[in-house]
């Protein structure tokens, strides 16, 4: 690829997501990867003194984005990755249809709503590492193949899905003279896996590290019924697979060609087990699609650079591109008008600052952590988030709620009233906050009692009552 293609794409991805360069938080998710880093740069140990479930890399991440100069920096280095992601698909493909490859991932890892497809999400980062993992596997570097995939598991366990395509593909061309290649995977694979474990038993974590990775089971399990998840994927895979209509054309054209060759029925390998991965749980969020599209742009490419020069080709990439990119530019209006405005919590901050200084710690009863992020205020329990509590799923309103609770974090949630004791307590569920309304702190013995005995209700604003600690107990 010349240099001129190699600039024009870094353009290309920073014009795109420029909106994240100006919006400082743009999604749940990156909200609480975002206090995580945070708290974990105040000496709080990730899955003991502050908790999520997802893999340790996203954390480490964004600790070091915020130690450097927070948001902007870590939407920046997001899209260097991107684009350094597009570059490693062009190293795949090679030739002219290596640019056109990541040219299709640079547009269409954009062509999502913005908490999608512009947030720093998991998966975004875990690309970069796995598609190195990709194209370090082709040339038969084996060791930094598997050390790239195990990164990326780092990212998102989900990764690991790439482990048996390189075994199984290996196998198939090396029969009995795979074993060496095998044992060279599997060094790669476990020395990043073997620091991070050596780094949790140094911390004293490594127990805390295993509970929350064994959680990550039940998460999957509290997926949807059958027939929901039938729903999302018509629905969510539909409006992704639309928004991408070229790419997804192009790759579905581009599997006759593939077949005929072994580093193409590689390919299709890849697509199949990206699409396993995107389909476990049943949730079909959009920035799952990330790990599919990468496979699918190596697989349309060849395609699409027969047909680049045809004026609807450049109508089909640009037009969704441009789309979300204003959609992004407007996202506060977009929301009023589509009925779900994003919370504003700047009155209930300001409310807290009048009250008490920012040292003041503050532990949400909610679905929240965007209050959390803009709040600015240290935590004063470990959650970011009160939905191990409550059986709250993914955000959504469940019937079943309560078969979901984490009955071990309300031993530690209990530990963090009595130990931490907050300063401030904020109740999402007077105004229904992120589906809280259904659980209210009456129904939680725990929580109404430490209310009760150790809190005084000093106010509620915009839908979240604000409780602040007494100076003594007020009750046995």
């Amino acid at each position: 690829m010349t240099t001129k293609r190699v600039a024009a794409l870094l353009v290309l991805c920073s014009v795109l997501r420029v909106v994240s360069l100006y919006r400082p938080c743009l999604s749940d998710d990156e909200a609480i990867y975002a206090v995580t880093g945070r708290e974990m740069l105040t000496h709080h140990a990730l899955y003991r003194d502050i908790v999520d479930h997802k893999p340790p890399a996203i954390y480490v991440l964004d600790e070091l984005a915020q130690a450097l100069g927070g948001m902007v920096i870590l939407h920046a280095l997001l899209i260097l990755a991107v684009w350094v992601t597009g570059l490693l698909l062009a190293r795949i493909v090679r030739g002219d249809a290596g640019w056109i490859a990541a040219l299709l991932w640079c547009v269409f890892t954009t062509t999502l709503i913005d908490v999608d497809a512009l947030a720093a999400n998991c998966e975004l980062w875990m690309m970069l590492p796995l598609v190195g993992a990709v194209a370090a596997f082709l040339e038969e570097r084996l060791v930094l193949a598997g050390a790239l995939v195990a990164i990326a598991m780092l990212f998102k366990y989900q990764a690991g899905i790439q482990l048996p395509l390189f075994a199984v593909t290996w196998l198939a061309h090396h029969r009995w003279r795979a074993l060496p290649g095998l044992a060279r995977l599997a060094l790669g694979v476990a020395l990043p896996l073997v620091v991070a474990v050596l780094a949790f038993a140094a911390a004293g974590t490594l127990a805390s590290a295993r509970f929350w990775f064994l959680f990550n089971f039940s998460y999957i399990d509290a997926g949807p019924a059958l027939d929901e998840r039938l729903v999302r994927l018509v629905v969510r895979g539909g409006l992704v697979a639309g928004s991408a209509a070229l790419l997804y054309g192009c790759a579905i054209a581009g599997v006759r060609e593939a077949w005929t060759t072994a580093r193409g029925r590689f390919v299709l390998g890849w697509v199949v087990v990206s699409a396993l991965c995107v389909g476990i749980g049943g949730r079909f969020f959009g920035h799952y699609f990330h790990q599919l599209t990468a496979p699918l742009c190596v697989l349309a490419a060849p395609v699409a650079i027969r047909v680049a020069s045809r004026r609807w080709f450049t109508v089909a990439l640009v037009l969704p591109a441009a789309t979300y990119l204003v959609l992004g530019i407007l996202h506060t209006r977009v929301m009023v008008w589509a009925g779900e405005p994003d919370p504003d919590y700047r009155r209930v901050i300001e409310h807290l600052d009048a009250l008490a200084p920012r040292t003041a710690t503050i532990c949400i009863w909610g679905n929240s952590p965007v209050l959390y992020f803009e709040a600015e205020r240290p935590l004063g329990c470990r959650f970011t988030f009160a939905n191990y509590l409550t059986g709250l799923v993914a955000g959504e309103p469940r019937d079943d709620a309560a078969a979901h609770v984490v009955p071990e974090a309300w031993t530690m949630f209990e530990a963090d009233l009595a130990e931490r004791r907050p300063d401030f307590i904020l109740d999402a569920s007077p105004g229904d906050v992120a589906y809280y309304g259904a659980f209210p702190p009456d129904h939680f013995p725990v929580l109404a009692r430490a209310l009760r005995c150790h809190y005084r209700d000093v106010a509620t604003v915009d839908g979240i009552r604000i409780f602040k600690r007494l100076a003594m107990r007020v009750c046995d």
